[in-house]
């Protein structure tokens, strides 16, 4: 990807190979592979990739989602909030959404921004350090978390490490094993050990949020050599860029920009317009934000999930 220059317009790489095996089905024994589950009345009918419905009609298949910052103070956060909310707003009984703060050191404003409705009664530490045989039922799962006003819930985490041997891959598995569809705010930055598990795993869609200015948007360029390097075509293929923009100014070009140079080897480039109600850095309301934010996260949504 070339720097960024506002004043004039590049070409697009040439074309690439054809990438369709990449959409194949992930490898067996992936780092993040589910054990059988087990039986009894509290467990739910599906594992994971719910249907849920969107505003255009049809049904888009809702996969757990990790997303990333390409630097600190991108809005991974906030957008962590709008997918889950996107999800959550049919208020389809399949999809049951769960924020997770999968940030490196944890403690972040996740809890005090989106849980308007139920703060959390638990942090992600004390709930895996419980030896209650019923930690992992959905019941247990939906009494540890925070809930949101939009219905998508929220599970905290402090600063301290994970309990025992535990870690995101722990988390991944009790939480969609429980039938809730896993949404990492994955914080910056992209190469933190913790995340790792959960990018080799390719059936978990990926987004790399960068805000909406010209020198953000040219720090992609180390992020997306790392995840080549480390991850190759696939996980790149099946990346989306999400611009967040933070201004009313001059983002635009930016958005075009990458457009314009990463169209061919990243899923797709989506646009958050700037909202007034995110802006202000308080809690967050689905119902307050623009009908233009919303439906910009909807987007993103059927983006992560094509």
């Amino acid at each position: 990807m070339s720097v960024v220059d506002v004043s004039t317009s590049g070409s697009a790489p040439g074309d690439r190979e054809d990438l369709a095996w990449l959409y194949g089905p992930a490898p067996t024994r992936s780092p993040t592979d589910l054990p059988p589950r087990l039986s009894g009345p509290d467990r739910p009918d599906t594992l994971r990739g719910w249907p849920s419905p969107t505003p255009g009609g049809g049904l888009v298949r809702v996969p757990p989602t990790l997303l990333l910052g390409a630097s600190g103070g991108a809005g991974v956060t906030t957008t962590a909030y709008g997918v889950a909310s996107a999800a959550a707003e049919e208020h389809c009984p399949e999809v049951a959404p769960v924020i997770v703060d999968a940030t490196p050191a944890g403690g972040s404003d996740l809890a005090s921004r989106t849980a308007d409705h139920r703060p959390p009664s638990a942090t992600v530490q004390s709930w895996l350090a419980s030896d209650h045989p019923g930690v992992g039922l959905p019941s247990a799962v939906d009494a540890v978390c925070g809930l949101s006003s939009s219905g998508a819930r929220v599970l905290a985490r402090d600063d301290r490490p994970l309990p025992r041997r535990e870690s995101l891959v722990s988390v991944h598995r009790i939480v969609c094993n429980a039938g809730f569809t896993p949404v990492y705010d994955g914080g910056s930055p992209v190469g933190s050990p913790a995340v790792q598990p959960l990018l080799a795993d390719g059936r978990i869609s990926v987004g790399i949020v960068v805000a909406g200015r010209p020198d953000a948007a040219n720090r992609l360029r180390p992020v997306l050599s790392w995840l080549d390097d480390h991850y190759g075509d696939y996980l790149l293929a099946n990346t989306v860029i999400v611009v967040a923009q933070q201004t009313p100014f001059g983002g635009g070009a930016v958005v075009n920009h990458l457009r314009a140079h990463l169209g061919r080897w990243v899923r797709s480039v989506v646009e958050i317009p700037c909202d007034p109600h995110l802006a202000i850095g308080e809690a967050i309301r689905w119902d307050i934000l623009a009908e233009a934010t919303k439906e910009a996260y909807r987007l993103l949504l059927k983006e992560l999930s094509s």
